[in-house]
């Protein structure tokens, strides 16, 4: 029961770590008022983007260490539904982090390209 208990916590820990995340940066990018003075208390301010990147990836970090963790502990369980269940989940998370860590880089690879220049606009040929 203590285990069943741990591993629920664990993946409500999981989900609202990933939820506070998708929130944040899914108000941001459509909105841009909401990179406002004042944050909302509870909340850490906003930070310029290279800090934003390095924060996801600490985000990811201990996701992952979480994730490692609970399917260490998945073997202990003695309901076999319940193992299937989770091992799933963890797979699940295991997908997730590698593809933020991929969007991660992405982002970096694109902010450290040069910028490339402005295409002039179409010029009708003469007839």
């Amino acid at each position: 029961m203590r285990q069943i208990a741990f591993v629920l916590l664990l993946s409500s820990v999981l989900l609202a770590q990933d939820s506070s995340s998708q929130r944040g940066t899914g108000n941001q990018a459509s909105n841009p008022a909401a990179n406002g003075p004042a944050p909302v208390s509870g909340q850490q301010p906003i930070a310029p983007a290279g800090d934003e990147l390095a924060r996801m990836r600490d985000d990811l970090n201990k996701l992952e260490s979480l994730n490692m963790n609970m399917t260490s502990e998945i073997l202990f369980l003695r309901d076999q539904n319940l193992q299937i269940l989770l091992r799933t989940n963890s797979q699940m998370w295991t997908m997730l982090i590698r593809d933020m860590r991929e969007q991660i880089a992405r982002e970096e690879q694109r902010r450290a390209a040069p910028p490339q220049p402005a295409k002039a606009a179409a010029k009708p040929s003469p007839r």
